[in-house]
């Protein structure tokens, strides 16, 4: 890695154990629907189908942040740090009313419902017609003082 691009913070947001409980839940009662309607061969035959399809999800929803010295990932969005303006640490309330009532349709939504913060990093750069990434973070703090380094 050249030192101009040196990762500083690395985020990974996943499903938190509540989620996990909740699909392996779901999966349970279909497969015993299935057990009941259909039989033993036709329930392996789903029980392998709804856990493959359980951790395609799980690996399709996790978000990944990455602040490197001169550039912001978030999921598969990035940008270059000098085109950042001023960024925001959000509240529960606040956040919940940027993604409510307050939310700008050309905004770049990074969001989980599970995580209740966030930052709203401002675009500066006037080519772009994103007005502001609102992103989902378990620990805003860090984030900004990478963005910030």
């Amino acid at each position: 890695m050249q030192a101009s691009t040196l990762l500083s913070v690395r985020e990974i947001i996943r499903w938190p154990l509540w989620i996990w409980l909740l699909v392996i839940g779901l999966d349970f009662s279909i497969v015993l629907a299935f057990w009941a309607a259909l039989g033993n061969s036709a329930t392996w035959i789903a029980l392998f189908i709804l856990l493959l399809l359980s951790g395609f999800f799980y690996q399709f929803t996790k978000l990944k942040i990455e602040v490197t010295s001169d550039v912001i990932k978030v999921g598969r969005a990035n940008i270059a740090k000098t085109f950042l303006g001023d960024i925001e640490i959000l509240k529960d309330d606040q956040m919940k009313h940027l993604r409510g009532p307050g939310i700008n349709p050309s905004a770049f939504l990074a969001l989980r419902f599970w995580v209740r913060g966030g930052v709203k990093i401002n675009i500066a750069d006037p080519r772009d017609p994103t007005p502001y990434w609102l992103v989902s973070t378990k620990d805003p703090e860090k984030v900004i003082k990478a963005i910030k380094d």
